[in-house]
């Protein structure tokens, strides 16, 4: 009975980190998309993981008001050539039940 008990909490955490990083993972994905509209990027604009950083910044016993923090660094170089490095910072809280669709999370501000 106690090798049934922990094959299944062993199973309920291992879902739980997958579930966590979908969630990171469509927080990610929302911040690209804000940031090319609310930056006014240029459309064709793309970003790689590395110059986003998702960190969780609240959470509580409920999954429902946890927050994110989005660090976005954005590389250019201006006319000179010279590189011009910025960074951007997002704030999402989560308002859906699962997190894994864009519209569980709101843009609560952004830097």
């Amino acid at each position: 009975m106690k090798k049934i008990a922990f094959i299944l909490v062993a199973l309920l955490v291992v879902a739980s980190c997958t579930t966590e990083n979908k969630q990171e993972d469509v927080v990610r994905e929302i911040a690209k998309k804000d940031a090319i509209e609310k930056l006014q990027l240029p459309e064709g604009t793309t970003f790689n993981n590395e110059t986003i950083e998702v960190v969780e910044t609240e959470s509580g016993d409920a999954s429902i008001g946890v927050r994110y923090l989005v660090k976005l660094t954005i590389k250019s170089q201006d006319r000179e050539g010279n590189e011009i490095i910025n960074t951007h910072i997002f704030n999402y809280e989560k308002i859906g039940d699962r997190g894994l669709n864009p519209e569980d999370y709101e843009l609560i501000s952004f830097e």
